[in-house]
């Protein structure tokens, strides 16, 4: 018998597991006015267990029940909406019955199989680049998502053993991702030579195989870092409702983007051990270098904080500075880059994107400081501490900014002669 049968089916037997289930709700911070929503939804289905006591399980009874809600001439539940509804609740209810809690639900998009050959060959050389070059978890995950789409190619193309791949196939494999930017084809070329470096290491191919991909080449395009002005940054932040959990929340997150400049994925990283309170100072390891950065808590920024964790920070025992403002409580997901706050609120204070090309996400409020710490005359080795550039490189895509810049105020010989 399952755990889901064995609930029992008795009238008296259901409103207990229906208490327990708000009970849990509350503990897991959801507010009073959601479990009153669940529990309307809960009371129809007690009323329709009491109704039908010769269904034998409570496995058949849920489904017996969302049957009967999903009839049009079913007065309990007709529109789409609230199908979708009662499906959720009857589903958390289900869950709690069997599991005892209930499980926070995110959509996971399979990854393509592989052949047996190269799904061991790729397990092999994610584990060599974790544990023997040592890149990020970022980094890993993009050699995840690049090197898997190659050997499914090969896959696709009857090739199951690497050492069959012909040096001229890397090129064909490229041309058949040609509707990519410029940019992510960089990333992608740069994931299939990394591959070939392990894959020469490891006896799998030849030097011609390596040859191939550095023979390999694209224009790297040069564009120019979106920014915003700082009167721009202001209207954005002032656009914040701070006197809600959320508002102050979002207020945070922004300050840390415009004023140190971090990157979303440190900020949904960060975690209470990060904040040096009585050294106005935040340090942590960057999660794309895995550098350790060290950045000032200013007065504002610091006074928004304390703020946040005092009076809308959701009490939880996850580390994570910043976690959802709805229950569950949870920690920000992986995938989330913010660009919803920034929308909303670039929306809100009524800041154009203008006509030419400008990005609008959290990255853009990055860009700005070191456009604005430039103007203030910083010098390229300072400007690369604060960003946590490992390569000066990496800064100096900034100064294409103030060239744009100065194109947009240059003189007009003629008017000069005049």
């Amino acid at each position: 018998m399952d755990a889901q049968q064995s609930v029992e089916r008795d009238g008296d037997s259901l409103r207990e597991l229906v208490e327990r289930a708000l009970e849990y709700l509350r503990g897991c911070g959801y507010t009073e006015l959601t479990v009153m929503q669940y529990h309307r939804f809960w009371k129809r289905f007690i009323r329709f267990a009491d109704r039908h006591e010769e269904v034998p399980t409570f496995t058949e009874l849920v489904e017996r029940y969302l049957d009967a809600c999903g009839r049009v001439n079913d007065t309990e539940c007709t529109s789409i909406h609230s199908q979708n509804r009662i499906r959720t609740v009857m589903r958390v209810l289900r869950e709690f019955a069997v599991h005892g809690c209930i499980q926070t639900r995110r959509p996971v998009i399979p990854k393509p199989s592989l052949s047996a050959g190269h799904e061991a060959l790729f397990g092999e050389y994610m584990v060599f680049c974790r544990d023997h070059v040592g890149n990020s978890p970022g980094t890993l995950k993009i050699l995840d998502r690049d090197i898997r789409h190659f050997m499914r190619y090969l896959d696709n193309q009857g090739i199951n053993n690497i050492e069959d791949v012909e040096p001229s196939m890397l090129s064909t494999y490229l041309m058949s991702r040609v509707h990519l930017k410029t940019t992510s084809l960089q990333v992608v070329l740069g994931s299939l030579r990394s591959l070939a470096r392990f894959l020469l290491i490891r006896g799998h191919v030849d030097e011609a195989f390596v040859r191939q991909l550095k023979t390999i080449r694209f224009k790297r395009p040069q564009p120019i870092p979106s920014v915003w002005t700082r009167e721009e940054v202001d209207a954005l932040l002032a656009a914040v409702d701070r006197g809600s959990p959320t508002g102050k929340r979002d207020y945070v997150i922004l300050l840390l983007a415009a004023e140190l400049g971090m990157r979303g994925g440190d900020i949904r990283s960060l975690r209470l051990e990060h904040l040096y309170w009585d050294e106005a100072r935040i340090e942590f390891t960057q999660s794309k270098t895995g550098n350790r950065q060290t950045l000032p808590m200013s007065e504002t920024l610091g006074a928004a904080l304390a703020d946040y964790l005092r009076n809308a920070r959701p009490r939880s025992e996850h580390r994570e500075v910043f976690l959802r403002a709805c229950a569950p409580f949870d920690p920000l997901n992986e995938d989330n880059r913010f660009y919803h706050i920034i929308t909303k609120y670039r929306q809100r204070a009524g800041v154009p994107l203008r006509s030419q090309p400008r990005k609008a996400g959290l990255h853009a409020l990055r860009h700005s400081l070191a456009s604005r710490l430039i103007e203030e005359g910083t010098s390229f080795e300072t400007l690369a501490g604060v960003l946590g550039h490992r390569q000066l490189e990496s800064t100096h895509t900034y100064v294409r900014v103030d060239v744009e810049a100065l194109r947009g105020v240059a003189l007009d010989p003629e008017e000069v002669g005049k």
